[in-house]
């Protein structure tokens, strides 16, 4: 082995890994074997060039040029089938087998012709005698111009035939693949040609080496930066991990030739140690020393062959984040469109989301300028069939003529991303060609595919909670109905008691025959009845007058001030009324008017259930009553509490306590509770009540807030 043979040995390793990952990705594809076959051509070509520089004597070295010979010829038909097959096949006849026994049959029988007189002879190179190259050697020998034109036209055929294949692709991205692979094809050719013609003019065989190793070297890196590039193929972790035991083995052979050989002559001679066993134990130690290389260099071609995928990755995540909260469907769409525009640069992005109402996927701002696509068209079918991102000029159109398939045309429309959960198809995203005329590539398809998915799980979960919304709202509309149907009973009810009272003391009066003493006692019933009847159509409005409220600091000793006040004129009862602040309460921030109000009627309750327990308790009289109010607070919220010591609630009032018309009070209108604790829900607070024989504690819990 000498170094002479190292960039042959190089482009060998490229070349056969790169055609064993092809192969590998999906051996039973005809394209994925006919390519693995044709790479595999060129490191056979390395594997001569090999056997030729590394050959001791001249029989090996004309073995190596032999199969040097034939793979030269052979490759154009290589080239040929490639043609057909790449990147897709447009006719059935070039899968059968009769098509490669024909394409192979011309340069078969001409090297069958040639035998045993191949034009091709082994030159020696004046630095190294006994170290061979090759030549092809030009006469008018017949076979070897039919070989030569059958070459020539085999190259032309498969050019012709890819670059007329370009204008029947539908994708710009399988045109672009066409166009690059055409054009290194025939540079591979021409430069091929280009240094068999300088070889003439080269007087020093070694420069003619030079070229032909260093050619095949950048035939190597061509196939290679293809399959990384353009993604002819999708090999993923087997590319990566190809690539790097290609450059491991690459780097072993240069250390190599370069530092062991020079290394182990060094020794051999200072301490006489056998050649072969040092070169052995050398190339040991080296692989050793180079293995832990191993995993960074796969991690480094891992992010270079997804470094879009890697790149994307926080953002896709961030996208993620923000679709698990619920977004009203136009704004969830916002979202989308905002996403595609900005990361994958589409030129525009349309959302045709499914009505199922008209039967069509309409398009999310619903302008009525962009026609929907009907559930029925070639377009849905198409997509429910692939089930993934699909490119717009790869789906098979029946209904050209329809005025959406003009719309996407119009609009440059690259890929279909079809939205599918559970079999059912949601919506249809639609991007547009690229900003800045640039393409798409294999990976931002495949962001596509991984967004497909992820992004029509989150608007299933979207559609079930509206669909929990609207059902909350009708569950809502019904409940309110009822209530609404409770509360005009009640009403109703609240109302006929004074009602049927007024009617029969009205009634009474019309007769003549009642005394003067019983007039004046009916015509009291009447006045005192329709004070009732006021006093609830008062309260009903309250109740139903409560807004939103506005919030500002309150002056807690103003209000209890008033409030002491206003309940020691309601009556000639001399029942204490107090108030204690018990924390700061600068912070406190409500609606003033409101939260008296709510004291108030809490006030008003605690003054009757004071005068109830002095009707009942002969031990208890009214000057005995207390009324205190209380100002607290914790962590989160200010308390406000009022405390009496009356005849309590009972355990069956409790339940309905917040009722609206619930009263354990002759005359009470049962509406008084109720006002208070719609008060406390519009203040954003809770209440909450403790009740015993003696004492009762109403407290209202407000939040901690600041004046907006």
């Amino acid at each position: 082995m000498n170094i002479y043979s190292l960039p042959a040995i190089i482009s060998f390793t490229v070349n056969f890994s790169t055609a064993f990952i092809v192969l590998m990705e999906n051996p039973r594809a005809t394209l994925h074997r006919w390519f693995a076959a044709f790479i595999f051509s060129f490191a056979v070509w390395n594997l001569a060039e090999i056997l030729m520089l590394n050959s001791a004597d001249l029989l090996p070295a004309m073995l190596g040029a032999q199969i040097l010979y034939r793979v030269i010829f052979l490759t154009p038909a290589f080239y040929v089938i490639i043609s057909y097959l790449f990147p897709k096949n447009l006719g059935t006849f070039a899968t059968r087998p009769i098509f490669y026994v024909a394409v192979f049959s011309l340069p078969v029988l001409g090297l069958c012709l040639s035998f045993p007189d191949f034009q091709i002879e082994l030159v020696s190179l004046k630095e190294a005698l006994n170290i061979y190259h090759y030549h092809l050697t030009f006469n008018l020998n017949p076979v070897f111009l039919f070989l030569l034109l059958v070459s020539l036209s085999y190259i032309v055929w498969g050019s012709v035939v890819l670059v007329m294949k370009i204008k029947h692709l539908r994708t710009i991205r399988l045109k672009n693949q066409t166009r690059f692979f055409v054009s290194g094809m025939v540079f591979i050719f021409v430069g091929f040609i280009a240094i068999i013609l300088l070889k003439a003019s080269l007087r020093n065989p070694a420069s003619f080496y030079w070229l032909s190793t260093i050619f095949t070297f950048i035939v190597a890196l061509f196939f290679l930066i293809t399959i990384m590039k353009f993604h002819l193929f999708k090999p993923g972790k087997m590319l990566s991990g190809g690539m790097t035991y290609t450059i491991l083995s690459a780097a072993t052979l240069s250390v190599y030739f370069f530092v062991v050989r020079a290394a182990s002559t060094g020794l051999e001679s200072w301490i006489g140690i056998d050649s072969y066993m040092l070169n052995a134990a050398l190339i040991v130690a080296l692989i050793f020393a180079i293995v832990p290389f191993e995993k960074r260099l796969r991690r480094l071609f891992d992010r270079l062959l997804n470094r879009d995928l890697h790149q994307q990755r926080g953002n896709i995540l961030a996208l993620f984040r923000e679709l698990q909260g619920y977004h009203e469907r136009s704004a969830f769409f916002e979202i989308i469109e905002r996403f595609l525009v900005d990361n994958l640069k589409s030129s525009a992005v349309f959302i045709f989301d499914y009505r199922p109402e008209v039967n069509q996927f309409v398009e999310s701002h619903a302008d009525g300028t962009i026609p929907p696509v009907p559930e029925s068209s070639s377009l849905v079918r198409e997509l429910k069939r692939k089930k993934g991102v699909a490119e717009f000029y790869e789906i098979t159109h029946t209904e050209e003529s329809h005025e959406y398939h003009k719309f996407l045309e119009d609009v440059h429309a690259r890929f279909l991303v079809p939205l599918t959960y559970a079999g059912n198809l949601m919506a249809i995203v639609v991007l547009c060609r690229k900003k800045y005329g640039l393409e798409y590539n294999e990976n931002e398809k495949e962001i596509l595919s991984i967004l497909g998915s992820e992004v029509a799980a989150s608007l299933r979960r979207n559609q079930m909670i509206e669909e929990m919304r609207v059902k909350d709202r009708q569950r809502f509309q019904v409940e309110k109905l009822a209530s609404v149907g409770q509360l005009a009973a009640s009403l109703a009810h609240e109302i006929r008691n004074p009602l049927n009272t007024i009617s029969t003391s009205a009634q009474t009066l019309l007769q003549k025959s009642i005394t003067e003493i019983d007039r004046k006692n009916l015509m009291r019933f009447i006045i005192e009845e329709a004070g009732r009847l006021n006093r609830i159509l008062e309260d009903f409005l309250s109740l139903a007058r409560i807004g939103m409220g506005t919030l500002v600091p309150i002056d807690m000793e103003g209000m209890f001030d008033r409030l002491c006040l206003e309940l020691k004129n309601l009556d000639d009862l001399d029942i204490p009324v107090s108030y204690e602040i018990t924390t700061r309460h600068g912070g406190l921030v409500s609606d003033p008017d409101l939260l008296f109000q709510a004291l108030l009627n809490l006030g008003i309750n605690a003054r009757a259930a004071i005068r109830e327990r002095c009707s009942n308790d002969e031990d208890f009289t009214c000057t005995d009553g207390m009324i205190q109010c209380v100002v607290s607070a914790d962590t989160h919220h200010f308390i406000v509490s009022v405390t009496d010591n009356g005849i309590g609630i009972s355990p069956d009032a409790r339940k309905l306590l917040y009722d609206p018309f619930f009263t354990t009070r002759e005359k009470g209108t049962g509406l008084g509770l109720s006002i208070v604790h719609q008060i406390v829900a519009v203040l954003s607070g809770s209440i909450e009540f403790a009740s015993r024989p003696g004492h009762t504690r109403f407290s209202i819990l407000l939040p901690r807030k600041t004046a907006e």
